[in-house]
């Protein structure tokens, strides 16, 4: 952001008493505003800076006032002394009268001496001097008000004062290095930042600008510092009063653009009746090369620098329209104040360039909606639809992601006059040229007969819609050619024909000359298949029972594929298990659509939630992904159970999905908590909400007792069962105990986010290391090698027959390949070794120092 400066405020008592602090601040007054580059972020010292300088003298201050009459005062004291003293001696004889002194008074009327001495002037009014430790900032401001500038063009969050009260540089803590010491008693005040030339300020230089008070409103309009000549808005020409009228005089020093040459100064009375000076200084950027040093300039070390092009000052609020301004995470609109932004979900500030505390908090979009699909048409218009009904399928039209609005409702049986539709789900929408395809999974019978049909199994139909007015034609059954995918109507299929049909849950991904369907069939349980709509009959199996060996716990099934991109990697989400069980969601990752399969490693993303009697509370699945202005966003459909833990119903929810720095992804509700070991202790949870409250105990002893280690699912099983997601949680507290009293615990705090937490408790010791890496290409294994802290090598540890293809391992110590133990204080060194379709001989190795001490330890491999 741009800043505007203003020094230190001097009155003349002030000058009289603290000569020495008046000529610091005279200096001051001759270095504006200098900020150097290192140690500011580029839209930090783009900035304008007013300065208010010593207060003129044209008043008598209150101090000097009364040194007038004090001294009045005291002489008078003294001549009545000495008129007292002169006339005792007369009285006494020992003066002598002087030959033309008149003749001495009848003693009937002796002379009398005064009864006081001589009265002192009246006292002037008088303001009390502003103090040399009053900040000074507030006198800058009212000063500032005075031209009504718009109040857009300023950026609070940058303002900070460095006068003497604020940043006293004989205190430590003001004293901040060359960057700043020409700064010492200025006060600095925000400006807004055009950022639509961002990319090209990094090739500008910094350079400083001095001018007068009544152009600032014109330079600001402008947004580049004008040359002299050029025409005002009220039709005047633009004169800068710099010496060199012909050029722009800019310098790199504050001190030489703030001469008086350079920046006039103007008289300024404030509301506390003192008067001060104003001087004015531009920082501005300028492109390299483009100035001349001033050959007149008498010190090399201050040069100043005559401008050949236009300076570009820092206001991106003063656009006249929102092509002006970049708003960042938020859109612009036009008001009647000029352009402003409307800030993305989880971000705030003027420019929407910071986060908030809500920025992982989980969203609840729409209720009643199961096997949501979102599509974005651009980064403020989106259609959301999915299952309902079952009997049509509604469409909902959002420009926050946040609100969606029923746009229409599309009743394929009113489209088509032969056809009723039913069991209609799992829609899909996509663009496609300036239309829409959409893709559903439905039963299909003649006009009059009952649907849903007897025997009669889902199929995939597609319709096609023109405009965004999102009117779709009649549905048809997908045909993507002979011996390739299409829908069928059938009463059953045996494995080979299901393999070739199109049955529910597809998806379209890929740009439009790279595009791939991604659709669930039925084979001993759902597996999902896809292939390139240029190649429609080159299947890939990418999950499932029918090509891959999957866990119990999937209960054999892998569906709704949902596919996206994301630097430089595809990931690849599917659904598991029954929506009423363990319905879940995870994914793999790879580099091309077509390793997007089970032969990669599965990572799971979410798991079903259970109270604590088991029961069934919370599951997610079905997702769609968005992307808004480079933020992703995972949209699900969340299973809603009674106090049994029967299914009831599903509502539609978004949060925003965090990556790892190896490109995975952070858990939508899962948290890993461990913790090093205190000996003979046993360990209970609690968890600390954003606004402050305590859930206690939420993981109890009951459920942890001696163990190192425990997982919070997104519920309290021994608190209530209270449901918190993980952005609604601000830390948690490790509490200890050897006799059951819990009074010693450890807090630390979390970032609402993160599926690894580690408590370090003091004095204890890790048992655990838990080691993450990155995956290297299809049909690689891995293995664990350890390296003592004498230097000898442990290796193979752990070998490929137990890691396999993960990318995650617990070691706690066991050595299985070698039959050995070691303490993970003991080791040094870990490396992870890897090899493509077991080729030991040509492994891959990353490594890392290990400290002895850290629970959670990643490793890249090469």
């Amino acid at each position: 952001m741009p800043s505007i400066y203003t020094s230190d405020i001097e009155n003349i008592t002030q000058f009289n008493n603290q000569n020495n602090l008046l000529f610091h601040a005279h200096s001051n007054n001759d270095s504006k505003i200098a900020i150097h580059p290192q140690t500011m972020t580029l839209s930090q010292y783009k900035m304008l800076t007013t300065v208010i300088s010593e207060p003129s003298n044209n008043r008598l201050s209150g101090v000097a006032i009364a040194f007038i009459v004090l001294g009045v005062i005291i002489f008078c004291g003294v001549l009545f002394a000495l008129m007292f003293y002169i006339y005792r001696q007369w009285k006494r004889g020992k003066l002598p009268l002087s030959a033309t002194r008149k003749p001495p008074v009848s003693p009937a009327n002796p002379i009398k001496p005064p009864a006081k001495p001589f009265a002192p002037p009246p006292r002037l009014p008088s303001v009390p001097p502003t103090p040399l430790f009053q900040c000074r900032k507030p006198l800058c401001k009212e000063y500032l008000a005075r031209f009504n500038l718009h109040k857009r063009y300023f950026a609070e969050q940058y303002d900070k004062c460095f006068c003497m009260k604020c940043h006293n540089p004989s205190d430590l803590k003001g004293k901040c290095g060359n960057w700043c010491t020409e700064l010492h008693g200025w006060t600095r005040f925000g400006l807004d930042v055009n950022k639509a030339h961002m990319k090209e300020w990094n090739l500008f230089q910094t350079s400083y600008y001095g001018t007068s008070s009544n152009l600032l409103s014109f330079i600001l309009a402008n947004r580049f510092v004008p040359f002299d000549g050029d025409m005002r808005l009220d039709n005047t020409k633009f004169i800068s009063g710099h010496p060199k009228p012909s050029f722009c005089e800019t310098s790199p020093s504050l001190k030489c653009a703030s001469q008086r040459k350079f920046s006039t100064r103007s008289s300024f009375i404030a509301s506390d009746g003192n008067n001060y000076y104003v001087t004015v200084v531009l920082l501005c950027k300028q492109k390299p090369n483009t100035f001349d040093v001033n050959e007149d300039v008498k010190s090399p070390k201050e040069p100043e620098w005559i401008t050949k092009t236009r300076c570009s000052i820092f206001n991106s609020r003063l656009a006249s329209s929102c092509a002006d301004l970049n708003c960042n995470n938020g859109r612009c609109i036009e008001s009647g104040q000029g352009p402003q932004c409307i800030c993305d979900e989880g971000f705030f500030g003027t420019i929407c360039d910071q986060q908030g505390a809500d920025f992982y908090h989980r969203t609840h979009l729409m209720p009643g909606l199961a096997d949501p699909d979102v599509l974005a048409v651009n980064d403020d218009l989106f259609f959301l639809t999915g299952t309902s009904n079952a009997l049509d399928l509604p469409f909902f039209q959002s420009t926050d992601l946040i609100t969606f609005h029923l746009k229409i409702i599309y009743n394929p049986s009113v489209t088509d006059p032969q056809y009723n539709y039913c069991f209609i789900w799992a829609p899909d929408l996509s663009q496609r040229g300036t239309g829409y395809d959409l893709y559903f999974s439905a039963q299909r019978v003649l006009k009059g007969a009952a649907c849903p049909a007897n025997g009669q199994d889902v199929t995939t139909f597609v319709a096609r819609a023109v405009d965004q007015n999102l009117i779709f034609d009649k549905p048809t059954l997908v045909d993507f050619g002979n011996n390739a995918p299409k829908g069928r109507i059938a009463a059953g299929c045996n494995a080979e024909g299901c393999l070739k049909t199109v049955r529910i849950d597809s998806a379209v991904v890929g740009p439009e000359n790279d595009r791939w369907f991604f659709y669930t069939w039925f084979s001993g349980g759902n597996n999902i298949a896809a292939f390139p709509f240029s190649s429609p009959t080159n299947l890939v199996a990418n999950a499932g029972p029918a090509s891959f060996s999957i866990p119990a716990t999937d209960e054999k099934i892998n569906e709704a594929p949902e596919v996206f991109w994301y630097r430089g990697q595809y990931y690849f989400f599917i659904s598991t298990a029954f929506f009423d069980s363990q319905y879940a969601m995870q994914y793999v990752m790879a580099p091309t659509i077509a390793d997007l399969t089970r032969r990669r490693a599965v990572r799971s993303h979410s798991i079903a939630q259970r109270n604590s009697a088991g029961r069934l509370v919370q599951s997610h699945g079905h997702n769609s992904i968005v992307m808004r202005r480079g933020q992703v966003f995972n949209v699900f459909h969340q299973g809603i159970f009674d106090s049994a833990g029967r299914l009831i119903g599903r509502d539609t929810f978004k949060q925003r999905i965090a990556f790892r720095p190896d490109g995975s992804l952070q858990t939508l509700n899962t948290i890993d908590i461990r913790w090093n070991q205190l000996p003979l202790h046993q360990y209970s949870i609690d968890v600390v909400r954003k606004d402050g409250s305590t859930i206690g105990p939420c993981i109890s002893v009951n459920r942890i007792g001696a163990t190192l280690a425990t997982t919070y699912t997104g519920i309290c099983p021994d608190g209530n069962n209270i449901l918190l997601d993980k952005g609604d949680i601000s830390a948690f507290r490790l509490f200890y105990s050897t006799s059951q009293v819990w009074k010693g615990f450890i807090e630390a705090k979390y970032d609402g986010v993160s599926d690894q937490f580690a408590f370090y408790i003091p004095g204890g010791i890790t048992k655990q290391i838990v080691l993450r890496w990155n995956e290297r290409m299809t049909g690689t294994t891995y293995s664990l090698d350890v390296r003592h802290q004498d230097g000898t090598w442990v290796s193979p540890c752990v070998g490929d027959i137990v890691i396999g293809s993960r990318i995650e391992y617990v070691f706690d110590g066991n050595c299985r390949q070698a039959n050995s133990f070691i303490e993970p204080r003991a080791i040094n060194y870990i490396r992870i070794c890897s090899a493509i379709n077991n080729d030991w001989p040509r492994a891959v190795c990353g490594g890392v120092p290990y400290d002895g001490i850290a629970i959670h330890v990643s490793v890249t491999i090469p």
